[in-house]
């Protein structure tokens, strides 16, 4: 990532200044506030749980005592003046409360109110007129349609949040744009003793969106791991330039998105359109960009609260000991599914295991300690130091035992094992029982007396949060080491294509060869004679295929013949392929004669246009088959070489490139290249390109190129 420019650095200042008059006031109003309003009356219940010292003024014209406090009719009438106003006014009055609003000082509000964008174009006019009141009076809003937000290191709540939310501040940063979601987040996280920096419901987003509220955690000195819940992405580039934001300083985001949509029929012709959905590109985008994904609210507190307790990871090996040999296979069984590595430990570390362990047990990763260590604690110092010592390729350590109970000795001298070895060898331990248990007041004593910092539900969650955060660790550590900016079409002689433009084969070459992008020799020929003249060119067998704008799927449409070796087959080809043509009212520009190839490895290349995302690049197992093996790796356009290089590897039929079974490898720097010719192709192309595909290219020992290529356009409007 390039160093920001001053001018793109004096805008982040501005920004994080007006998010501060958001998220860190002094004197918050409750504007609107009445006993009658659920979301008032757990607000205010809500802040002063959070801030039980506060003073918190509340605004109501027409009642005098509310929530049992005397109120103010107006913001000016507060002494002193207020920073935000929390307005739970009706949609019909809270353009004129923010102009007390704003007259009592209030450079921010938090608007809860329903009746907005979310209700239809009357009610996006009215959010459209209260963003343009806020700015007109310098104020920032957050909302509308939400339940506010928390900061807990600050103690300022203005939010209507579940009540179990926990008061204790930590360092995970919660954005969703679902404040039900919200709610349901903080109360689980209350029952796993996970606790926040802040909770940041966003619901409209009118003004400050999830991309906004990321890159001002990225800044916070006390989040660690940012949690995001997210029904759309609304900025793409913002949260592009976020997530970088974050990998610059080693913060990682975690996400829950949820929904799914498919992308506009105009690339529906292509193959690659079959493989490129919303939710795919989304995956592409947060991989490409060290995003973490997760499917539930439950593994999107879990993977936070780990990844804000272990930071990046020194290694992607996990290291697992516990009481149970059951537990161990659980633990392997749902580690392959989710990628989990668990490095075989060193003959050291398993000599030093093996003087502890019964002569019954195996020395191994994850490790059965016996049901012995229950009454041992230094077994668990021991194997722990073990695990740990001389063990570069192991990051994390966990251990699954039971959670601590009165009464019940063993565990809390289990949790002082953990607690003295994390301290030692400066290796994150996390504790889980084998099945999910919340955790008591009791263990939370237990685990901050005995400076235990990471208890987690159980080994499920253990297994998806460890295995996401250490491949996103590697990701991390090989991030410096890739590519310093992706590629840069360099100017080429490609002219772009027109809006509704339709292209054949033998014109779709032509335009994207000055992008160095290699096809198989053909002969436009336009008669039989010429098609027989340019076959006895090549030596050895011909393909013969049908060339047609209109023509997209030759295969489909029986207008590809095959290993042609005489003028006879030549002659009988051509006028068969005129007749389906004829057939399916195709006009052909001619018919393209090629040398017929050998065997090779079949890839498919494609470029298409995401509405949100812009140009994506999809590299698949080609041919006739792309769409039954659905074996494809995505990225968002622009990328380096060795982003390029990666997608190749992410793919099953990579072995093949390398050589399988006796099979010669193929040249990978000729694929790459040829890769990032099509791409820079694609974007040479311009804003009218829908699509780009070559399929197959083909790949063998001495040549890549391609056999066939499809583009489309977007249409006019």
């Amino acid at each position: 990532m390039t160093a920001p420019t001053e001018s793109s650095a004096d805008e982040m200042d501005g920004k994080i200044r007006q998010l501060d008059a958001l998220f860190r006031p002094k004197r918050v109003a409750f504007v609107g506030a009445s006993d009658k309003n659920l979301f008032s009356r757990r607000a205010y219940t809500q802040f002063l749980r959070v801030a039980p010292d506060a003073e918190l003024p509340l605004v109501n014209p027409r009642t005098e005592i509310v929530h049992g406090q005397q109120t103010v009719k107006r913001c000016v009438d507060i002494p002193g003046g207020i920073d935000c106003a929390f307005m739970l006014t009706p949609a019909d009055v809270t353009v004129s409360a923010l102009d007390d609003a704003a007259d009592a000082g209030a450079r921010a509000a938090v608007i809860v109110s329903q009746g907005w964008a979310e209700e239809g174009p009357v009610g996006a006019v009215r959010q459209e007129e209260l963003v343009a009141k806020a700015r007109s009076r310098g104020m920032t809003l957050l909302g509308p349609n939400h339940i506010g937000f928390a900061n807990l290191w600050d103690r300022v709540a203005p939010c209507s949040l579940g009540l179990e939310l926990p008061t204790t501040p930590g360092h995970v940063g919660l954005i969703t744009q679902s404040g039900a979601i919200g709610s349901s987040l903080v109360t689980y996280a209350a029952r796993n003793d996970v606790r926040f920096s802040f909770v940041i419901t966003v619901g409209n987003e009118s003004m400050v969106d999830v991309s906004a509220g990321i890159q001002y955690l990225v800044e916070d000195e006390n989040t660690r791991a940012i949690a995001v819940f997210a029904e759309t992405i609304r900025d793409p580039q913002t949260f592009r330039e976020a997530a970088r934001c974050a990998a610059e300083v080693g913060k990682p985001i975690i996400i829950l998105k949820v929904g799914s949509s498919q992308l506009a029929a105009a690339t529906a012709q292509a193959h690659t359109g079959a493989l490129v959905g919303d939710d795919r590109v989304i995956d592409a985008v947060l991989r490409q960009d060290g995003v973490i994904r997760v499917k539930t609210v439950e593994d999107l507190v879990c993977t936070a609260n780990l990844a804000a307790s272990t930071g990046p990871l020194r290694s992607s090996g996990i290291g697992v000991l516990s009481t149970s040999g059951g537990a161990c296979d659980i633990t392997a069984d749902l580690g392959q599914d989710a990628g989990l590595s668990l490095p075989a430990l060193d003959d050291v570390a398993r000599a030093r295991i093996e003087k502890f362990l019964p002569s019954y047990g195996q020395a191994q990763n994850p490790l059965d300690m016996t049901g012995g260590a229950l009454a041992d604690p230094e077994a668990w110092k021991e194997g722990l130091r073990a695990f740990a010592a001389n063990q570069p390729q192991l990051g994390l350590l966990g251990v699954v035992t039971s959670l601590p109970r009165e009464g019940e000795q063993q565990r809390i001298d289990t949790f002082r094992a953990v607690g003295e070895c994390a301290a030692e060898t400066g290796l994150p331990i996390a504790v889980f029982p084998q099945i999910d248990q919340d955790q008591s007041e009791y263990i939370r004593t237990v685990r901050d007396e005995l400076n235990v910092q990471i208890v987690m539900p159980g080994v499920a969650r253990f297994v998806t949060a460890a295995s996401a955060i250490a491949r996103w660790s590697k990701w991390l550590a090989a991030r410096s080491a890739r590519d310093p900016e992706p590629l840069t079409p360099q100017p080429m002689a490609i002219r772009p294509i027109r809006a509704g433009e339709t292209l054949s084969e033998y014109d779709a070459r032509a335009l994207v060869a000055p992008a160095g992008v290699e096809f198989v020799p053909t002969v436009l020929a336009t008669d039989v004679h010429e098609a027989i003249g340019a076959a006895e060119a090549y030596s050895g067998p011909v393909v013969l295929k049908m060339c047609s704008a209109g023509a997209a799927h030759k295969t489909e449409l029986g207008g590809v013949a095959l290993n042609l070796h005489t003028p006879a087959e030549v002659m009988a080809a051509f006028d068969r392929l005129a007749d389906r043509a004829d057939q399916h009212g195709l006009t052909l520009q001619g018919q393209l004669v090629s040398p017929m190839r050998g065997h090779s490895t079949e890839l498919l290349v494609g470029v298409t246009r995401d509405p949100s995302w812009g140009l994506i690049l999809a590299v698949a197992a080609g041919g006739e088959l792309v769409e039954i093996l659905d074996d494809s790796a995505l990225r968002v356009l622009p990328v380096s070489r060795n982003e390029i290089s990666s997608m190749l590897r992410e793919l099953r039929i990579s072995r093949i490139l390398d050589g399988y079974r006796g099979r010669r490898s193929a040249d990978f720097d000729s694929v790459v290249d040829a890769v990032a010719g099509i791409a820079a192709a694609a974007v040479g192309l311009g804003d009218k390109l829908a699509s780009l595909e070559v399929n197959p290219l083909a790949v063998s020992e001495d040549r890549v190129e391609g056999l066939d290529i499809l583009i489309t356009t977007l249409a006019d409007g």
